[in-house]
């Protein structure tokens, strides 16, 4: 990588390394600079897929209002939403949020997995929580989605 890609790189990251630090007055001005929401990184994440990962709620509720795809992942390298990402070891609180907020848990990402696939390997009595939400809001999805 030459100097000018890094420098993109870094440039282009801003909005992710801000949500990932938990940071939201930097995410607010970067949003309000132009920086678009839902962009990958290289590894597949959205800034609302670190602030998720971080249990960064006050980040995460404000990607979301300010347009943040709850559902965004990248299709042509099967990566994860941003519920697919953390399903395996976040908070009910988070997943509430994302699910709230029109996160499907049963889109596949990564190895063909979804949301509901991660949440039902937890056995502390959180994971269990977070799959039991899980698992109804995929209920009511697909209930809709028949009638």
């Amino acid at each position: 990588m030459n100097d000018e890609s890094l420098e993109e790189w870094f440039e282009k990251g801003q909005l992710h390394f801000a949500a990932q630090d938990g940071n939201l007055e930097r995410v607010k001005k970067l949003i309000a600079d132009g920086y678009p929401l839902n962009v990958f990184d290289d590894i597949d994440k959205t800034p609302l897929h670190y602030a998720a990962e971080k249990e960064h709620f006050d980040v995460a509720e404000y990607l979301i209002k300010s347009g943040a795809d709850v559902n965004a992942h990248n299709r042509d390298r099967a990566g994860d939403t941003p519920l697919g990402a953390i399903a395996g070891n976040c908070s009910y609180n988070m997943a509430k949020l994302l699910v709230d907020a029109g996160a499907d848990p049963s889109i596949p990402g990564w190895m063909h997995l979804t949301a509901l696939n991660k949440a039902q390997e937890r056995k502390k009595e959180e994971g269990k929580r977070v799959f039991s939400l899980l698992v109804k809001v995929s209920k009511q999805k697909h209930s809709c989605k028949e009638a």
